[in-house]
């Protein structure tokens, strides 16, 4: 007799969600496969992550390339990992300009990771060209997302609830506030 597994009902699927990683070097390849360890630990019951890597150097390989991009053109995350000094090699730059108008506004995120932001949180050359790209892309940009924060991403999702459920003075103010009878307004 086969044994099949049975979900209990009202029980949905997890979702698998893609994301490409493009990392400078080894060493922030480390500090991306952190945070996405994180990210899969924080949402595993909601979707499963399917990451794909490859490194600046692969991405001058043209069978690489055209790979890495067609899997770019339906990543719900597109995540590089880079040092913060100096602007990302033109290579690179063709790479993304190859497919970024292949995703047609399709939802998304660019992610911006360097394992250690420059001084006074000033934005790199290559943060600055990340956030233009995924600007026209229609994705949202997040930059500096340590996988050891307590707190939220910024603009994402958990960010929004939780400041949302948040009473502050002025927000207790209107709510306190009497409404103006009909012929005061």
């Amino acid at each position: 007799m086969k044994r099949q597994n049975v979900k209990p009902k009202g029980t949905k699927p997890a979702q698998t969600k893609s994301a490409v990683v493009v990392y400078e070097t080894p060493a922030v390849r480390e500090h991306a496969a952190r945070f996405c360890d994180h990210l899969s630990h924080q949402h595993r019951s909601e979707a499963k992550l399917e990451i794909t890597w490859w490194s600046f150097a692969f991405l001058e390989h043209p069978v690489m390339a055209h790979d890495a991009a067609r899997r770019a053109v339906d990543a719900e995350l597109v995540i590089f990992a880079f040092r913060p000094d100096g602007d990302l090699p033109r290579s690179l730059k063709l790479w993304i300009e190859n497919w970024l108008g292949k995703r047609h506004e399709r939802e998304g995120a660019v992610i911006g990771l360097t394992d250690h932001p420059g001084p006074g949180d000033v934005a790199s050359l290559k943060e600055i060209y990340l956030r233009q790209i995924a600007h026209r892309a229609g994705m949202d940009y997040l930059s500096h997302a340590s996988p050891t924060a307590s707190r939220a991403i910024p603009d994402s999702i958990d960010s929004y609830n939780e400041r949302a459920g948040q009473m502050t003075a002025v927000l207790d103010e209107i709510l306190r506030a009497r409404p103006l009878p009909p012929s005061m307004l």
